[in-house]
């Protein structure tokens, strides 16, 4: 999820939108002792990147470090993943001709719902993934399907409803709102409940398409995230730090407004799932609550501050143990950090994304 919140100076508005030394995975190095897995299949955002634009989302190292993807077809002895997509920064991402082989289909930036309907049919559409990821390559009885989405069309929502909110111009949230929530259903509601509607509908949104495009198509292991709370991370709270000083009451209805329309899809993706014998849901919001709750139990000591100083493009381990900041020593100190810049995981969060997985793998008797 690649999640992107801005100020604007002139209009102190708040803006969200979509939202090292290498190393090789330690998630595990023996042999897979369940059923055999033999090829692992991706769909989301920049969370589960492989390297579209040429980077992963986290701190850069030669080898790449792996994302919790990765760490999960490692794992289980799959086939190392690679990205089928390819653009270069700013790009719309088209399919790579010498990357048939590759089963990685998630792209920064991505979204359930992207705004508008232009992009409805490139891979910034969750959605289109899976059409794609169906059509290119059909499923396999041993093969997993590995899903994140959501976090950045929560970003847009809550982006729009902050200007609305905070300045008074509601357009961009009614015209975002009307694509899933027709103008008759929103007869009385005020905004903030349109969002509520909003963030069930858009998990039937993916529910559908996963149905239609994965399950009704053979899939036989899929393991669905959760989305993680946008308004726990250092640039949500930064905005917000703005946001108050305009508007205290208006800032805190957006984050709790936010907070709620993520609990809300979270809690209708579960039920609509839990029919479903060949998906596993991953509480990936309750895992992160955990991790930044109580941090020590989970190797972490940083949970609010990013260990890039700026772009995750350029944020090279080396450079950071090169230069520890203020309060921090020796070079493994951005090692225990939660998020690599303002909204990304480090490698070890991705380490502990991966381990959520296994486990729900080991549970279900997939591993």
């Amino acid at each position: 999820m690649h999640m992107r919140i801005g100020l604007a100076a002139t209009a102190a508005v708040v803006i969200l939108s979509a939202c090292g030394g290498g190393g090789s995975s330690s998630t595990s190095s023996n042999p897979p002792s369940g059923p055999v897995t033999t090829a692992v299949k991706v769909v989301g955002d920049s969370l589960s990147d492989s390297g579209t634009f040429g980077i992963k989302f986290t701190v850069q190292g030669t080898p790449a470090y792996p994302i919790w993807t990765d760490r999960v077809a490692s794992a289980l002895a799959a086939p190392a993943l690679c990205s089928r997509y390819g653009a270069a920064p700013g790009d719309t991402p088209a399919l790579k001709p010498g990357a048939a082989a590759c089963t990685s289909y998630g792209v920064g930036s991505a979204a359930i719902n992207p705004r508008g309907s232009i992009k409805d049919t490139t891979p910034i559409s969750v959605v289109q993934q899976l059409k794609d990821l169906r059509a290119q390559s059909p499923f396999g009885e041993q093969e997993l399907l590995l899903v994140d989405g959501g976090g950045n069309d929560f970003a847009d929502l809550a982006a729009d409803y902050a200007t609305g909110r905070i300045l008074g111009n509601y357009a961009n949230f009614d015209s975002l709102a009307d694509e899933l929530v027709p103008p008759d259903d929103k007869i009385g509601l005020p905004r903030d409940q349109v969002g509520d509607l909003y963030a069930t509908r858009l998990a039937n949104l993916l529910v559908d398409a996963l149905v239609t495009e994965a399950l009704n198509r053979g899939a036989q292991r899929i393991v669905v995230l959760t989305v993680p709370d946008i308004t726990r991370t250092p640039k949500f709270k930064q905005a917000m730090a703005v946001a108050q000083i305009l508007d205290a009451a208006g800032a805190a209805d957006v984050e709790l407004a936010a907070a709620r329309w993520v609990s809300l899809f979270n809690t209708r993706l579960k039920a609509r799932l839990a029919v479903h014998s060949r998906v596993v849901v991953v509480d990936f919001h309750a895992e992160l609550g955990k991790w930044l709750s109580s941090p020590g139990a989970y190797g972490l000591t940083n949970t609010t501050k990013p260990a890039c100083p700026g772009s995750i493009a350029t944020c090279t381990d080396t450079s950071l143990s090169a230069a520890p900041p203020v309060g921090e020593s020796g070079p493994d100190w951005w090692k225990t950090y939660v998020f690599s810049d303002n909204f990304h995981g480090t490698p070890r969060t991705n380490e502990l994304m991966g381990d959520a997985v296994l486990r729900a793998l080991e549970a279900k008797g997939w591993k």
